[in-house]
């Protein structure tokens, strides 16, 4: 026990040239939680846009032509408010994902039916109608 006090000491505390024991400044270690926290703000900002990115390529692309198919929600996972669709085209089943938001009730459940908006040309570009402004 007696070496975890002592280590621990010399984590939180400097030594003078003279050896005497002072503590750090509150503000010493500041930069280091600051650039933690901007480190994070990066990560989640890189790993969702690009998938609102795709979003609003695929508006874009389905605002000019679109067609519409009855699909169901397939899987919901709820922690990070995303919903899974499936739809058939042509006896063809594809699949997207979306999410929802907590402001907009009643809330997706699972096997409830959507309108899905899809490109004729490529039915892999498509999106549930929620996701068009209203």
């Amino acid at each position: 026990m007696s070496n975890f006090v002592y280590y621990l000491a010399i984590m939180t505390k400097k030594t003078d040239s003279d050896k005497t024991w002072r503590r750090k400044p509150v503000w010493e270690g500041t930069w280091r939680f600051a650039l933690s926290l901007l480190l994070l703000f990066l990560i989640v900002r890189f790993m969702i846009y690009p998938e609102r990115a795709k979003i609003k390529e695929y508006r874009e692309e389905l605002s000019i032509d679109h067609q519409v198919a009855r699909g169901y929600i397939d899987r919901i996972v709820h922690k990070d408010n995303t919903f899974y669709y499936v739809f058939t085209v042509d006896g063809v089943e594809y699949s997207g994902v979306s999410r929802y938001s907590l402001s907009d009730k009643p809330y997706p459940q699972k096997g409830d039916s959507i309108d899905v908006y899809y490109s004729e040309a490529d039915p892999h570009v498509n999106l549930w109608r929620g996701e068009f402004p209203k």
